[in-house]
């Protein structure tokens, strides 16, 4: 008999390995405590360079809390990969801005990740890709839940 397969296992079992992959990737080429997380912040901040991006942005987009994401924007400002400056419109809101080390890293990573996903991908149609895309966000829609729906 078949064992029987479970979506949201089978998600957690290929995002584990999928960790674990890219962590090993950078370790091998000497990046020093760039998690996952900081390399998609990185990005996200290069791509937005030219907009005003505060760490709500980044809590909304990553689905992080917000105390995860004050840690982790502690630890990418004290590594010198971002700054935090008061908006001049908005005195509470923290503006978050790559230095010139953020883009450095930022373009070192993405040499590595662009790497792993021409692996990840191997053997994949664009077909395949296209309904696992549509699985993807389905999957996302049944979980969008309100916060009121934990309470």
């Amino acid at each position: 008999m078949k064992p029987h397969k479970v979506i949201g296992f089978e998600i957690k079992r290929v995002n584990n390995l999928i960790v674990r992959n890219i962590h090993a990737r950078l370790a091998r080429e000497g990046f020093d405590e760039c998690t996952i997380m900081h390399g998609w912040i990185l990005g996200y901040l290069y791509m937005h360079r030219d907009s005003k991006v505060c760490q709500k942005n980044l809590e909304d987009k990553f689905g992080i809390a917000k105390s995860t994401a004050t840690n982790i924007l502690k630890l990418m400002e004290k590594k010198g990969y971002i700054e935090r400056a008061a908006d001049e419109q908005d005195g509470r809101q923290k503006l978050i801005t790559l230095t010139d080390a953020g883009r450095d890293m930022h373009f070192r990573t993405i040499e590595v990740i662009d790497r792993f996903h021409e692996d990840i991908e191997a053997g994949i149609s664009p077909a395949e890709k296209e309904a696992l895309y549509k699985i993807i966000d389905k999957i996302i829609n049944n979980l969008d839940c309100k916060e009121e729906d934990y309470d």
